[in-house]
C-alpha cells in the first residue's frame, strides 16, 4: 500500500483478520479524543448478512478489539458524546416477535442494558415498527436525541420506512413520513453545538425505490425527483442543498463540513467540462418553494462552491471531513468491472485534502496522497469507507487485499500530515 511518494513516516496496521468474514469501515466511527473507534464486522459471503457483531478498537493499545454486540441483528449505533455510552437496536431474531429494541453499553463497565422495547404505534407515522434499517445512527451534539429509521408494519405487507427520533432521557419517540418507499431513512444531526442549527438534519430524499427479494433478485421503481434537504426532528423541510438537477449527480456520499452550516457532497458533473468529473460541492442549505426542491444547482438565488475546481479531472468518490471544516480524506472511484486488474488493486487510492481559505477567493482544496489501499471495489463492501480521528492522526479505511476477495478487513493508517497552505 505504501509507494515511493507516500509520507516517509507513513505506517498501516491490519486490524482484523477475519478470514472467513468481513470488517466493514462504512459507518464506523471515533471516540471524542481519539483512543477508541468503533465499527462492525460480518461473518457471511460478501459480508452483506449473515451475523453481525459491533466491536471496539483500542487504538493506543495495539489496536486491541473487544466485541461490544452479541445480538442477531445490531443496527444503528451511536456513541454519546462524552463518549460514555454506545447506543444500538437490536433487531428481532428469525422466528421471534416484531419488536425493536434499545440497547446501551456502558464503555467503563462494558456491561449491556436493555433501554427500551418499541412494540407500539409510533408517534407521527401510527403504525408499529417490525425492523431497524440504518447500518449506523446520528446523535444530537447535546447528546439528547438518537435519530434513525424504521420499517413498519402495514395492513397489506408491503415495506413502509420512515425516519425516528428517541429522547435518550424520557424515551419519547416520534417519527414522520419522509420518503416512505426508501429504506435510505438515515440522517445525521448537524455536528456543532450552535443552538440555532443543533436541532437540524441532513436527510436526502430518494426518487428512487430499490428491493431485494429472497433470491437476491433487484427491482426498483421511480418516484420524481431527488434532493438533499435540511429537516427538523419533525420532518420540515427548512433548507434545500443546491446539488444535483441537469447532468449533475447529487445524492452520492454527503456530509457536514464539520462543525459549519454548510453540506459537502461528491456529484459526478457532465456541465462542467467536456469529460466526466468527481468534483467536491459545497454550499449552504437555502429555502427555496417546493416548486424548486427538484432544481437542484438551478435553484434561483442558491450559492455553491466546487472545492475541486482546480482540478481538470477530480476523481472524488467517499468524503469524510473534520470537525474544523478545513481537513478532509477522500477516495478515488475504484470502477470495479471496467478495465481495472481488481485481483491486484483498481486504481482507487486515498488522499488527503486542506481548504484553503485566504479570503481573496471563493474556498478551494489542495491535496496530498495518502496510499493505494488496493481493496477490489466490488461491493459496497469493499469500497474504502475511510473514516478520519478527531486529532488527525488515524485514517481507518477497507481493503480486501490481503484476504478473500469481496470480503474486506479494516485497516488503519498513522504517520501522515496533511498538505500544508502556504
Amino acid at each position: 500500500m505504501l509507494s515511493v511518494v507516500t509520507d516517509p513516516d507513513l505506517e498501516v496496521f491490519q486490524v482484523t483478520t477475519d478470514l472467513e468474514g468481513a470488517g466493514n469501515a462504512r459507518g464506523a466511527f471515533f471516540s471524542s479524543d481519539s483512543s477508541r473507534f468503533f465499527f462492525s464486522r460480518h461473518w457471511s459471503a460478501g459480508g452483506l448478512s449473515g451475523t453481525v457483531e459491533y466491536t471496539l478498537c483500542e487504538v493506543n493499545d495495539g489496536f486491541a478489539l473487544r466485541r461490544l454486540t452479541d445480538d442477531a441483528d445490531p443496527r444503528s449505533p451511536v456513541l454519546t458524546p462524552d463518549d460514555r455510552f454506545f447506543y444500538y437496536f437490536a433487531n428481532p431474531a428469525e422466528g421471534e416477535k416484531d419488536d425493536v429494541t434499545l440497547k446501551r453499553v456502558d464503555l467503563t463497565t462494558f456491561e449491556t442494558e436493555q433501554i427500551c422495547v418499541f412494540d407500539k404505534p409510533v408517534e407521527g407515522v401510527g403504525k408499529r415498527p417490525k425492523a431497524v434499517i440504518p447500518r449506523v445512527g446520528s446523535i444530537r451534539a447535546d447528546g439528547r436525541m438518537l435519530l434513525s429509521g424504521f420499517n413498519f408494519e402495514t395492513e397489506g405487507g408491503e415495506d413502509h420506512f420512515a425516519p425516528v427520533c428517541i429522547d435518550l432521557e424520557t424515551l419519547d419517540i416520534h417519527g414522520f413520513d419522509f420518503t416512505p418507499w426508501s429504506w435510505r431513512v438515515g440522517g445525521s444531526y448537524f455536528p456543532g453545538t450552535d443552538p440555532k442549527y443543533m436541532k437540524r438534519v441532513l436527510m436526502g430524499r430518494s426518487g428512487i425505490s430499490q428491493h431485494w427479494d429472497k433470491d437476491g433478485n433487484y427491482t426498483s421503481k421511480e418516484y420524481g425527483y431527488s434532493a438533499l434537504h435540511i429537516v427538523s426532528e419533525e420532518g420540515e423541510i427548512l433548507g434545500t442543498l443546491p446539488f444535483g438537477g441537469d447532468k449533475e449527480e447529487n445524492m452520492s456520499h454527503c456530509c457536514w463540513r464539520g462543525a459549519n452550516y454548510e453540506v459537502l457532497s461528491h456529484s459526478g458533473m457532465f456541465h462542467s467540462a467536456p469529460h466526466w468529473r468527481g468534483a467536491i460541492l459545497c454550499a449552504a442549505p437555502v429555502e427555496c418553494p417546493p416548486e424548486h426542491y427538484p432544481l437542484g444547482r438551478h435553484i434561483p438565488g442558491a450559492q455553491r462552491v466546487e472545492l475541486t475546481r482546480n482540478f481538470v479531472r477530480p476523481d472524488v468518490c467517499h468524503i469524510c471531513w473534520h470537525r474544523d471544516g478545513i481537513h478532509g480524506v477522500c477516495d478515488t472511484e475504484g470502477w470495479e468491472g471496467r478495465g481495472t486488474p481488481c485481483l491486484q488493486g483498481p486504481a482507487a487510492f486515498l488522499y488527503l485534502a486542506t481548504v484553503v481559505e485566504n479570503g481573496d477567493e471563493d474556498p478551494y482544496i489542495i491535496t496530498k496522497y495518502l496510499l493505494h489501499p488496493r481493496s477490489s471495489w466490488n461491493g459496497a463492501f469493499t469500497e474504502n469507507c475511510q473514516v478520519l480521528s478527531p486529532d488527525l492522526n488515524t485514517v481507518i479505511f477497507n481493503s480486501d487485499w490481503t484476504g478473500k476477495h469481496g470480503q474486506p478487513q479494516v485497516f488503519a493508517a498513522r504517520g501522515f500530515s496533511f498538505p500544508s497552505v502556504d
